[in-house]
């Protein structure tokens, strides 16, 4: 099993998988790390976390300006297949959609998808790409990996509908 297939199982399994400091990678949650998969991370360990420091790099950028700004031209590709649930799906797609007044943003975003289907994810249909390429910009615009983006895109969301039904009619 390769590297990128390893982390495409631990996704699968709603396992996030973090390097650390000092060459350590961390699981959450580790209660759901079958032993075959915890065996197979041990032995591909430094490439599994050559493939996910790239993004945690880009990740930490302190450099983000948040609503509408536009990331970078070489913003690493994340290998893994997108698989958000629909609502999720929708809820990325609509954060970005908001800001796509700014011509710069929607121009990165048109590239960023055709790139992605140039590349090996060529296999990923259009709706897949259209969510990486969102989910992309949002994780590097909010500073957050892709469950934190749901999390708080979903808390938000949750005001919104509380605010809602606190208006008086």
């Amino acid at each position: 099993m390769t590297a990128v297939e390893l982390l495409q199982r631990a996704h699968d399994l709603g396992l996030q998988l973090e390097p650390r400091d000092g060459g350590w990678l961390a699981v959450r949650p580790a209660s759901k790390l079958p032993p075959d998969l915890a065996d197979a991370l041990r032995r591909h360990k430094t490439e599994v976390i050559s493939l996910l420091s790239p993004m945690v790099a880009s990740a930490m950028v302190s450099t983000r300006k948040g609503w509408q700004s536009v990331p970078p031209l070489d913003l690493p590709f994340v290998p893994l297949k997108p698989r958000p649930t629909s609502a999720r799906y929708k809820l990325v797609i609509a954060y970005l959609s908001r800001q796509c007044g700014d011509h710069q943003l929607r121009e990165w975003l048109t590239r960023r998808k055709a790139a992605y289907a140039e590349t090996t994810f060529k296999t990923w249909d259009s709706g897949l790409l259209t969510y990486a390429t969102a989910r992309d910009a949002a994780c590097w615009q909010l500073a957050r990996p892709e469950a934190e983006v749901w999390s708080l895109l979903e808390g938000l969301e949750s005001c919104v509908e509380d605010l809602k039904s606190m208006r008086v009619k």
